[in-house]
């Protein structure tokens, strides 16, 4: 039987402080043996209690394997990418700083990075269930937009993801990917460098995995529901895709303008689908996202 492969557990964090305690409490109750993993905190150069936080965390949890840095360059990609420089394992996990893992989590996931039979899998991603203060799902989501709050569920087989791929709050790679390939894009400052990496590892043929029973919940802030918030991450990710082909050839980058047209069209017969069965507001919502998608393709100023 194989050693267990050391999982870094990475953490980027950036002013918030009110969810990192109960993060990091669930890494500290995992299963495994602490010499399996290490953990990473990657403070954003936050301007609230982060690391008074994270060093308090390292002191009171001597027997774990916890290192804390501060990465002064704003940005998530900035964070990961210093997270990937720091890590010690052959394992890369990132975790946001408001998801909440499963006891087994490190345990399921050094399960699948010995398996032989996924030797030639380059990376790994889990279930991801939204959690809300109101305990419920907004009235306005749908399975076509549950992107917006991170939600994965491709249902509870193993299985390659195939055109979909991992949250960023629950993606493992081995480490040798970005040993080979580089890291995260820094001009995606906001969103979209998940997605950046994972185009990165499809174009170099690599595989990524679908492992339903590695769960992680992630908590979606009031404010992130909010009508004016969706429309300006709905913004985001539009030109975000704009900034992942800004090297591709213009045939390209009009494939892509006229999948989001195509998109944008069935959302409009989705749409009176929905009206159809009394849910108004999942119509209009899947409407004005892909809309607000297509602006943010075309947009110049970085938001």
């Amino acid at each position: 039987m194989p050693q267990n492969p050391l999982v870094s557990i990475i953490i980027c964090t950036y002013n918030r402080m009110q969810y990192l305690p109960k993060c990091l409490e669930h890494l500290k109750n995992q299963t495994c043996k602490t010499e399996d993993y290490e953990v990473v905190l990657i403070n954003n150069n936050s301007t609230d209690k982060t690391e008074i936080i994270c060093k308090e965390y390292i002191q009171k949890n001597p027997e774990l394997n916890v290192s804390y840095f501060l990465e002064k360059n704003p940005g998530l990609s900035h964070a990961r990418n210093r997270g990937v420089k720091e890590a010690k394992g052959d394992i890369l996990c990132f975790i946001d700083d408001d998801g909440f893992a499963i006891p087994d989590y490190v345990k399921i996931i050094s399960k699948y990075a010995i398996d032989t039979n996924y030797f030639n899998y380059m990376a790994f991603g889990g279930k991801v269930t939204p959690c809300y203060n109101q305990g419920k799902d907004p009235i306005w989501i749908s399975k076509y937009i549950s992107g917006l709050v991170s939600e994965v569920d491709l249902g509870k087989k193993v299985k390659p993801f195939d055109k979909k791929y991992p949250a960023g709050c629950n993606m493992i790679f081995r480490k040798e990917f970005f040993e080979n390939h580089g890291g995260f894009n820094v001009d995606l400052h906001t969103r979209g460098d998940d997605k950046y990496i994972f185009q990165k590892l499809r174009d170099n043929k690599h595989k990524i995995l679908y492992i339903p029973e590695l769960k992680v919940s992630h908590f979606i802030d009031d404010y992130r529901l909010e009508k004016n918030f969706i429309i300006r991450l709905s913004k985001i990710i539009g030109q975000s895709e704009a900034i992942r082909l800004k090297n591709k050839s213009v045939i390209f980058k009009t494939m892509k303008l006229f999948e989001y047209l195509f998109k944008w069209k069935v959302s409009l017969l989705l749409a009176l689908l929905f009206i159809a069965k009394g849910e108004k507001e999942k119509s209009k919502y899947i409407v004005m996202v892909r809309w607000q998608v297509i602006i943010g393709y075309f947009m110049k100023e970085q938001l």
